[in-house]
């Protein structure tokens, strides 16, 4: 194959390599099969006497340079290392060049390609490819070269001795019918040198067929592994994405829910609270609000709540050893009011929880269940009656705290938080963000009495409609908009008469809280103060949020 002929077309990597490789035979670097054949038969020749001599005549000469020429033409590569195919060399010089440059940058690509963790072992495929297309090449020339050898020599042969004939006569044609013998013999030597070079081949072609399938069958098993990778990476992708937004949308959900509490009172918490009230009957409002009294510190909890997720200041017992929630002791310095205003320091050792869940968990499960605790008629009501405050009185009679304040500290807390609203719920409530309607309502009843003021936001000192509505969302907790028409385009709009208790009315420039029975809660106007009126049908349509 003729390396510029590479240049002119889109080359395989096989063409290319045996241009290469030709055209280093060609520029006399290395010698082909035939070249050696030919060297080994000129000099079996001249050990048979016929050596030519270098003061040669012209016509011999001539004829020598003409079977020299026939040679080269039948040669499919040009590869015979003399005379005209040192020629051809310098005229495809540059092809040669380009060539060469083509085949350094394939080899570095492949290379780089190598390195790499997705395309590694591709190196080897691409020498195993390379090595069988070279193969299946030197068997077809080598096949080519058999036959046209075998031509050429027998022209060559007739040409020399009717030539030599007629220039010499008689005495010289006994001479050239010699020579001829030793062509026909030389001829023969060729020919099964061909042949055995034809047996060669044909063994090396059918491991070059092996190794070109077994080629085509890697490279095409790491087409459909790298096919594979790749749609798995794609899959991951789109797996981390959505994640990333259900996790986005899960923690606003659980953001919304924890509205108007403290900071430091995470959805963990409330929702251990809500699970423990279901278990055990113990009201989540008071659960909270304990945590919020026994170790809130204005923004942040204290020590012994972050530190050994003791949130209730739970002493220790031996007893409590071999609890699942428990991590150990620790010894803390503390007040106690054993009597009526009067403080007294004490060091004394404090349970060590695992976690604030298992805090909370520990305080229904195991500390709860000790007898002062579980047999107080006070505690027994408020399981009944899930009353945050009963609860909270429970505790005090039966001995929780010391501090003759402790009860009213708790209710404020609930008052404050709005925490009485998770007395009714339950956690699949919790995590649907469907909270209870009786919150909503009973925020609406505690503002009755405000005076409305245009823009007020405050309560228990002066609101305006959508002031009322978003204060009483706000303390069940879900953060609405703040004006009446961005309300209503929060929510979702059904008639009047399919309005539930909890839900906005609303009209044109005014909203309002239904509380059932055609009644609901508003700041009527400026002058007036909130108030409970009837005729829910002077609405336009009923918002629901929840």
């Amino acid at each position: 194959m003729d390396p510029r002929s590479l240049d002119n077309t889109s080359a395989s990597i096989a063409d290319i390599v045996t241009a290469d490789k030709l055209d280093a035979v060609s520029a006399g670097i290395v010698k082909d099969d035939e070249s050696q054949s030919l060297s080994a038969l000129s000099e079996k020749q001249s050990a048979l006497g016929t050596r030519a001599t270098c003061k040669a005549a012209p016509s011999k000469r001539r004829m020598r340079k003409s079977a020299d020429a026939s040679a080269v033409n039948a040669d499919s590569d040009g590869a015979s290392g003399v005379g005209e195919a040192s020629s051809k060399t310098e005229t495809s010089s540059t092809p040669s060049e380009r060539l060469k440059v083509r085949q350094f940058l394939e080899r570095e690509a492949v290379s780089e390609l190598d390195e790499t963790d997705e395309f590694e072992g591709v190196g080897s495929t691409y020498d195993t490819e390379r090595g069988a297309k070279r193969a299946i090449a030197a068997m077809r020339d080598r096949k080519a070269k058999g036959a046209l050898s075998a031509s050429g020599g027998s022209k060559g042969s007739s040409a020399n001795a009717i030539k030599s004939t007629s220039a010499q006569g008689t005495k010289k044609a006994k001479t050239t019918s010699a020579r001829g013998v030793s062509h026909t013999q030389a001829s023969h030597a060729a020919q099964a040198t061909g042949a055995a070079a034809k047996t060669a081949a044909s063994s090396s072609g059918n491991a070059a067929v092996a190794g070109t399938v077994g080629g085509s069958g890697i490279a095409a098993g790491g087409g459909v592994l790298c096919g594979v990778i790749a749609f798995v990476l794609v899959a991951l992708v789109i797996g981390q994405i959505i994640s990333a937004l259900f996790g986005f949308w899960d923690a606003e959900d659980k953001k919304r829910s924890m509205e108007g509490l403290p900071p430091y009172i995470t959805y963990e918490m409330v929702e251990e609270a809500i699970r423990c009230q279901e278990e055990f009957g113990h009201p989540a409002g008071c659960t909270i609000a304990q945590i919020i009294c026994e170790s809130g510190q204005g923004e942040t909890m204290s020590q012994l709540a972050t530190r050994d997720h003791n949130l209730f200041g739970m002493k220790w017992a031996s007893s409590f050893a071999s609890a699942l929630e428990v991590a150990g002791k620790e010894g803390w310095t503390t007040q106690e009011e054993y009597t009526p205003g009067t403080f007294t320091t004490i060091t004394a050792y404090f349970t060590v929880f695992k976690g604030d869940v298992e805090c909370i968990r520990f305080r229904s499960r195991v500390f709860l269940q000790a007898s002062h605790y579980s047999a107080n008629a006070l505690i027994q009501q408020a399981i009944a009656e899930r009353s945050s405050d009963k609860m909270a009185e429970g505790l005090k009679d039966a001995g929780w705290a010391t501090s003759s304040a402790y009860v009213d500290s708790l209710k404020s807390a609930m008052d404050t938080y709005n925490l009485r609203r998770f007395d009714s719920m339950t956690v699949e409530d919790l995590e649907s963000g469907a909270l209870s309607a009786d919150a909503v309502i009973a925020a609406a009843y505690s503002q009755l009495g405000v005076p409305y003021v245009w823009g007020g936001t405050t309560p228990g000192v002066g609101l305006d409609c959508s002031g009322l509505t978003q204060y009483c969302y706000r303390q069940a907790g879900i953060a609405i908009p703040r004006n009446s028409e961005d309300q209503a385009a929060f929510g979702r709009k059904v008639p009047v008469s399919e309005a539930s208790p909890g839900d906005i009315l609303w009209r044109p420039g005014h909203v309002a809280i239904y509380i059932g029975d055609d009644r609901y809660i508003h700041e009527p106007h400026s002058g007036a103060a909130c108030t409970i009126a009837s005729g829910a049908s002077q609405f336009a349509s009923a918002i629901k949020i929840r």
